[in-house]
């Protein structure tokens, strides 16, 4: 069934898989491909751009008898509910707030695929513009384009701010639909609009007063929280887990109905989202009730998809032909929703989607079947995997030395109060850890604040922040050189970050950057910024909540904590699992090409398809019979001893986390959690021949130079930590080797060595690796991109001393970098102009097992104009057209252009509108003259498109 007319200037949709939903005009088409950025930074992230933290709660909505004659909308379903911040990690900063609610098939209540029907809300009762180009223009049009629009339509700014809500509760505000749906039935046809509110009468809460202020600033910033406000950040979390505690709550779904007439100018302004209803003509009146009894697990609420184009017929969304009509804002929602969905869960139509193959990814052969993992290590990178591992339904031991899990997230409880002995502090970037910590009801707490301490003066100030000009200039290299550095991972940055810190900070004129971090980064044992390379110190600085995630001078506040201690939430992680094993002694692991053995002390072996080392190489070395690289790679690491000294001491400031500006040895820090307590727990650095005692005597002395005393020392713990490599062996690639030995000997590598020593960073990269190399899917072996279908002769006898990358006529010279032993002669560079990054296209000389430089293909390429010049002639064959289109097709995908079979239907390839109004605008920027979108949607295979654009070309 196609869409069909509702009324005059109104048309419906009848569901997801309506072709009218493509019949957009080129406008609107382009306007889609707008949102691909944010399309694969979800692919890349598996987060949402916005509403991406959220809490999910279940039950079951029954409809008021006789509120609607629609028959659907009669009896009780199951739902699913997910509330969330509409940009902002911080409950208690303001923002929009989200409701979506998913109706379930009674038949099948915990199979969202199955949903009839979806609807999205949010705070403030009107969209703050009329149609989709507007809203696209305030989204992605900076300032400038937002204040153009607020001189448009006047009263924008008023409905931007009617929004946005204060920290209250997410069970007592309005939420609205805004875009009217359709709603018909045998009494004829008519809008609704949805909302849903706490009781009858209740009014709204929680609005701010932007104090003047134009605009909230666009995602992924927010408004920051007021710093005198010390609620945790999982405030509305913690508020409505403690209202399903205590039985659960209700709300109430309330509709507005308006008739559509035979005036299309007046039906069309009804549909109009930025424009009230008349509240004495159009009242709310209420549909259904809502009570919700229990939590959803994080995992369920995160892979939700609210598709507005899903819903029975008669209830769903009217349509758009262009940008600029009022039915185009809930269209563009159904176009993009889906797509943004699938990127985050790596599926396509049902099936996994490729994801991006390194160079090799043993796991994938034969990864559809389940496996069993051996994990070494239960701190926060071994349970974090372990947990994903199981989620997939892989098989999975963790075996732990020590007798508790945690690691160095372990506490202490004296005296009837806990102290963590290492990590701590989480800002509001710490978006993996507090996820995880809502997912497991773990609640979370304000840290206390923090101080530098001038030991000489006995003078305690706040820790400074670094300047906006500063963090202006940061954005712009790091934009231009190291753009993914806050990305999972090391290797993506290492070698552009290998110099030691100061040196480099110092050469790119950010040495602003180092006075305000740097006391804080050499205090909690990260070592000398003189020493360190400035990788470890940048990928600290992303993640201190200081920084901003663009270019505005937005800083996010706010500070938190894991309530009863860090321990307790691996604890809680660990509980879940099936297998994991403390105090445990391994003698010795031996590598098959079947499989691992795992040689235990006084136990049986543990016999595992895979081994995940989450500790560093150099601590396992002797358990191995080693690899050569496994060898090189062990002995350049190195680790900063480092100390935390547990006593009680008097006569210092309390309640705070206290640092010391200096060198890195001795006492750094120290950090008093309780202001009614003597218990501090003591940071300071170790040294060469350091004695057990000799930490307790250091912190003694020095807390003598700050006119207080050590009374008692508690407990000593030694860390062997930052596991690290030097500048000299960034630079020559050493992360990149490890990323692409990942597999080997089936063997791979999680912690602290490839993630930095930061916990936030060993959760994120824990689940990326996982993601990466164990999703179940078919995965064929990496082969070298070149150019699929039509390929033609490798050029070859060029002259060695052409420049690397130039482009010639006859093709172009590629020296390879440090790590390979090959140079590589290519065709042509497709240069993508967004990623700053290059393709290879048909490359010749010593056949390749591997892509070059670990890709396949970069997604959606855009191609420059000098690189069109040397790809394609003024007129392409119909074979070059293929090749181009199969080639991006490929990148889009993520998989290898060989999988790419042009005469397969067009429909069959798994490309959503959003791609193929991306692969559009790039094929007319190609072939320099414009081709109508339609005709991607009517041509059935890529080759006939292929055929069809050489004539056009010529």
């Amino acid at each position: 069934m196609a869409g069909r007319d509702v009324a005059p200037g109104v048309r419906g949709s009848t569901g997801p898989g309506d072709p009218e939903l493509h019949a957009v005009d080129e406008e609107f088409g382009r306007l889609i491909g707008r949102y691909g950025a944010a399309i694969r930074h979800s692919r890349i992230t598996g987060r949402r751009v916005m509403y991406a933290d959220a809490v999910g709660v279940q039950g079951e909505i029954e409809f008021t008898p006789g509120a609607s004659p629609h028959p659907f909308l009669t009896g009780t379903y199951p739902v699913y509910t997910r509330f969330s911040n509409s940009a902002s990690s911080d409950d208690v900063a303001p923002d929009t707030r989200g409701m979506s609610l998913m109706l379930l098939d009674p038949q099948a209540p915990h199979d969202p695929s199955r949903s009839p029907f979806n609807l999205t809300m949010s705070t403030g009762r009107l969209l703050f513009v009329p149609h989709a180009a507007a809203y696209t223009r305030y989204m992605v049009g900076g300032d400038e384009a937002r204040e153009e629009l607020a001189r448009e339509f006047p009263g924008m700014r008023d409905a931007v701010w009617d929004g946005v809500r204060e920290p209250v509760s997410y069970a007592a505000y309005h939420y609205y639909s805004k875009a009217p749906r359709l709603h018909v039935t045998g009494e004829g046809p008519e809008l609704i609009r949805y909302r849903v509110v706490i009781s009858e009468h209740a009014m709204d809460v929680g609005f701010h007063d932007p104090h003047g202020r134009r605009f909230p600033p666009a995602p992924p910033d927010s408004l920051e929280r007021d710093p005198a406000d010390d609620r945790p950040p999982s405030l509305l979390w913690n508020d409505l887990r403690s209202r399903v505690a205590e039985g659960g709550f209700t709300l109430l779904l309330q509709a507005q109905r308006h008739p559509l007439g035979d005036d299309a100018d007046a039906n069309r302004s009804a549909l109009d989202a930025s424009l009230p209803w008349l509240p004495h003509r159009y009242a709310y009146r209420t549909l259904a009730t809502l009570r919700f009894h229990g939590l959803l697990d994080g995992v369920t609420a995160e892979q939700l998809l609210f598709d507005p184009a899903v819903a029975p017929e008669g209830l769903g969304i009217a349509l758009a032909r262009t940008p600029y009509e009022p039915a185009s804002i809930n269209h563009l929602r159904a176009l993009v929703y889906g797509p943004a969905h699938e990127a985050r869960s790596g599926l396509t139509d049902g099936r996994p989607r490729h994801t991006p193959v390194t160079v090799r990814e043993p796991a994938a052969e034969g990864a559809q079947e389940r496996r069993t993992v051996c994990v070494v290590g239960a701190g926060p990178s071994g349970l974090t995997a372990a947990r994903e591992l199981e989620r997939l339904g892989h098989r999975v031991v963790v075996l732990e030395s020590a007798d508790e899990v945690a690691g160095k997230s372990a506490s202490v409880r004296i005296d009837g109060r806990v102290y963590d002995l290492g990590a701590h502090i989480c800002t509001t970037r710490y978006t993996e850890l507090l996820s995880l910590a809502c997912e497991l009801g773990v609640e979370t707490e304000p840290t206390t604040p923090a101080f530098v301490y001038d030991i000489p003066n006995c003078h305690v100030e706040p820790m400074p922040l670094p300047p906006p000009e500063v963090i202006s200039r940061y954005h712009h290299l790091r934009a231009e050189f190291f753009p993914e550095v806050a990305r999972p991972g090391l290797a993506h940055s290492a070698a552009a970050l290998a110099r030691p810190t100061s040196e480099l900070l110092n050469e790119l004129g950010v040495t602003g950057l180092a006075t305000a971090l740097g006391v804080g980064y050499t205090s909690c044992g990260y070592g000398s910024l003189d020493e360190m390379p400035a990788l470890y110190f940048l990928k600290f600085a992303e993640h201190t909540g200081l920084i901003p995630v663009n270019r505005s001078l937005h800083r996010r506040s706010g500070t938190f904590t894991i309530k009863g201690g860090f321990a307790r939430l691996w604890r809680r992680v660990a509980e879940e699992l099936s297998d994991v094993r403390t105090g445990v002694r391994i003698e010795s692991i031996e590598r098959r090409p079947d499989g691992v053995t795992v040689n235990i002390a006084g136990s049986g072996p543990v016999e595992a398809d895979d081994l995940l080392l989450t500790v560093a190489l150099d601590r396992v070395l002797h358990l191995l019979r080693p690899t050569d690289l496994e060898r090189d790679v062990a002995a350049r690491i190195r680790t900063i001893d480092f100390r935390t000294v547990v006593c009680r001491v008097s006569g210092v400031p309390r309640h705070g986390f206290y640092m010391f500006p200096g060198p890195a040895r001795g006492l750094s820090a120290y950090h008093s959690r309780y202001p009614d307590q003597d218990v501090c727990t003591c940071y300071c650095y170790g040294a060469e021949g350091m004695d057990d005692d000799a930490p307790a005597v250091l912190t003694a002395e020095s807390m003598e130079r700050l006119n207080g005393r050590v009374d008692e020392v508690l407990q000593v713990c030694r860390w062997d930590y930052m596991p690290h490599f030097g500048p000299a062996d960034l630079a020559s690639g050493i992360m990149d080797r490890i990323e692409r030995s990942q597999g080997a000997e089936h063997t791979y590598h999680a912690g602290s060595l490839v993630a930095a020593e930061l916990i936030e960073t060993n959760i994120a990269y824990a689940r990326d690796l996982v993601r990466r190399f164990f999703t179940p899917q078919e995965r064929p072996a990496a082969q070298p991109f070149t150019g699929g279908p039509g390929r033609q002769k490798p050029v070859t006898g060029h002259d060695p001393a052409r420049t690397p990358g130039e482009v010639r006529g006859d093709g172009i010279r590629w020296e390879m970098g440090a790590g390979h032993d090959r140079n590589v002669t290519v065709d042509c560079v497709i240069r993508d102009l967004r990623a700053e990054q290059d393709i290879v296209a048909e490359a010749d000389g010593p056949a390749a097992s591997e892509p070059l430089d670990g890709q396949v293909c970069s997604p959606a390429a855009r191609v420059s104009p000098v690189d069109q010049a040397a790809a394609v002639a003024s007129h392409p064959s119909a074979d070059e057209i293929s090749a181009w289109l199969v080639s991006h097709v490929a990148g889009h995908l993520n998989c290898p252009a060989r999988e790419v079979d042009p005469d397969r239907p067009i429909d069959e390839h798994g490309l959503d509108s959003l791609v193929l109004a991306e692969l559009h605008t790039e094929l007319t920027g190609w072939l320099g003259r414009p081709i109508p979108l339609a005709t991607l949607y009517r041509l059935p295979t890529l080759a006939a498109l292929a055929h069809y654009l050489e004539g056009v070309a010529r």
